[in-house]
């Protein structure tokens, strides 16, 4: 067991959301805004998503300040977190929203059914069905990723006697520097289309009366924080809106989509000045276009905002090996496993001396895979059993990409707005489960 040699405090974790207080006559202890977390868990159970409303306003506000010198649409990526609650929040900021589902375009007209005149449909397997549900809703923009796809929306607008507005998603074949999983903007990858290929789909989309042309699109990746990719990638995207342009194509829109990372470790982040580097990054390519800039961010969004709730079951020791299991799982949050994902982890209970141990530990989960894994060889205040842990960030790709596996329940989802509590979605039964089963 390694002890610490100073005092090592947990004293702003993520702001404006999180944060310790030092209770009258108790140790520290962290809150969501007003909210104790402690006394969350015996109302809710564990694991439990707790959700912070402020940090997603926050978030949302600096994205339009930094943006203000160009005419702008923020489209919220939900594949982030698709929560309605959520969803909600953001509809009521005057959010528009970037969808890659028939399953997310009908949460987002759940919520709000004119929010559909500010929707974005990217993805490259649109089927006809989806297509037919965003025409028939009036969305902003079909962000097209092949010329197949191309034709089966030209053939559906036809059947409905629509005109569908696009965007050619093009790949600039630019590197995000990121994880592979979510780099997207390399020729390798399988999405969108060469600009080369883009030209010639520009001008049979400009001949189609079912088909107005309206914008030009580009993703590059996710968890991006090498700001000089989204410059020239812009940079490329301009070049050929110019052309096109030239060409006698009303290009209105450039969807820079979205990518922008967050910083996972406990390290400052001045997120006003993060997106503010990242909004010259992104307007320096694109100034004396007259565009209306799309973008499309997520995990920058709702990442920080959300926290995994976690109780310790038990303490282990495997021949000097320590592990700390705990009640949640990959099956509530996937990342680590996916992507050997880093997420800090902290008690929420400070207690002891100032003094006090530390350990090396393995957080792991109850599923049956070696793979089930929160944290590895990690430095962490000494806890006990039956303590609860937050594992941080976990406001983005965490609850919308949990499962079942092992017939788990999916977690409780609780947001919290200033000193008051919502449950936004109930634990998930294994009633729940079985109940389209046969």
């Amino acid at each position: 067991m390694r002890r610490a040699t100073k005092s090592r405090a947990f004293t702003v974790v993520r702001q404006p959301g999180f944060a310790y207080r030092n209770l009258e006559g108790a140790f520290p202890t962290l809150f969501c805004e007003e909210v104790e977390l402690e006394s969350l868990a015996p109302r809710h159970g564990t694991p439990l998503y707790v959700y912070s409303a402020e940090t997603i306003r926050s978030r949302l506000r600096a994205f339009d300040r930094a943006f203000r010198s160009i005419p702008h649409t923020i489209c919220y990526s939900v594949k982030a977190n698709s929560t309605l609650a959520i969803l909600r929040l953001l509809a009521d900021q005057n959010s528009g929203f970037d969808v890659v589902s028939g399953g997310e375009l009908e949460r987002v007209l759940g919520v709000r059914s004119k929010a559909a005149a500010k929707t974005v449909f990217s993805g490259v397997g649109k089927t006809v069905a989806e297509m037919e549900l965003a025409l028939k809703a009036g969305i902003l923009l079909f962000n097209v990723e092949s010329a197949s796809e191309l034709l089966a929306l030209a053939r559906a607008a036809a059947r409905l006697k629509k005109r569908a507005s696009i965007a050619l998603r093009v790949n600039p074949d630019v590197s995000a520097k990121t994880h592979p999983y979510i780099s997207t903007g390399l020729h390798e990858h399988k999405f969108g289309v060469p600009i080369r290929e883009a030209r010639r789909l520009y001008a049979e989309a400009g001949k189609d009366p079912n088909i107005r042309v309206a914008g030009v699109s580009v993703h590059i990746g996710s968890q991006i924080t090498d700001l000089t990719s989204f410059t020239d990638a812009l940079g490329r995207v301009a070049d050929l809106v110019r052309e096109l342009q030239r060409n006698g194509h009303n290009i209105r829109y450039v969807d820079a989509g979205g990518g922008l990372g967050i910083a996972y470790k406990d390290e400052p982040e001045v997120f006003a000045k993060q997106v503010a580097a990242y909004a010259k990054a992104v307007i320096a390519p694109l100034r004396g276009l007259g565009i209306h800039l799309l973008l499309e961010p997520g995990r920058s969004i709702v990442g920080p905002a959300g926290v995994l709730l976690t109780r310790v079951l038990y303490r282990k020791t495997n021949d000097g090996k320590r592990f700390l299991i705990v009640d949640a799982a990959m099956n509530d949050l996937l990342r680590p496993s996916l992507y050997g994902a880093y997420h800090e982890i902290v008690p929420v209970q400070l207690a002891g001396p100032s003094n006090r141990e530390w350990e090396i530990t393995d957080v792991v989960g109850p599923v049956c895979e070696t793979g089930d894994f929160f944290a590895r060889d990690r430095e962490l205040p000494v806890v006990q059993e039956g303590d609860l842990l937050a594992i941080l960030d976990a406001g983005a790709y965490g609850a919308v990409l949990a499962s079942n596996y092992n017939t788990r329940g999916r977690p409780a989802e609780v947001l919290v707005d200033k000193a008051k509590a919502w449950l936004v979605r109930r634990r998930e039964t294994t009633g729940d489960q079985v109940r389209l089963e046969r």
